[in-house]
């Protein structure tokens, strides 16, 4: 099983999966951000086993939900009527920042790469939440 996490903006969606293990967060895609998003997703969820998508809400400092955050729940509902897997939301704030750091940090300028990396920063942190989360009941 896999999960896929997407850093959802106005004009694009960073799309990251992970890998078999539930381990490691990997940049995958770029999609535009438009009707035919439903079904591009809908055919990487067939071809990469996804049971799970993790949509980031971008939370404003205070941690409320504001103008975009409440477009990006728009957003899932609707995609949620198109697909069958189960979607969780996931705290986004400093995905984009961190993802920019990390590319200028390997000398990388590109701003293209930037939405795929802070869907992986996004699924990075969900998976040590989900990982931290499974070893509390263990204790």
């Amino acid at each position: 099983m896999r999960i896929m996490a997407l850093d959802i903006g106005e004009k694009n969606i960073g799309v990251a999966i992970s890998d078999k293990m539930n381990v490691l967060a990997i940049p995958y895609s770029i999609e535009k951000n438009d009707d035919g998003f439903a079904k591009k997703i809908c055919s990487i969820i067939e071809e990469k086993d996804i049971k799970k998508i993790v949509i980031g809400i971008p939370y404003n400092l205070k941690g409320k939900l504001g103008y975009q955050a409440n477009k990006t729940m728009d957003f899932a509902l609707k995609l949620k009527e198109k697909i069958n897997v189960d979607i969780d939301y996931f705290d986004e704030r400093f995905s984009s920042k961190i993802s920019k750091d990390n590319l200028m940090f390997k000398k990388i300028n590109s701003k293209t790469l930037v939405d795929k990396y802070a869907a992986a920063v996004i699924l990075e942190n969900y998976l040590g939440l989900l990982k931290k989360t499974r070893w509390l009941k263990i204790k």
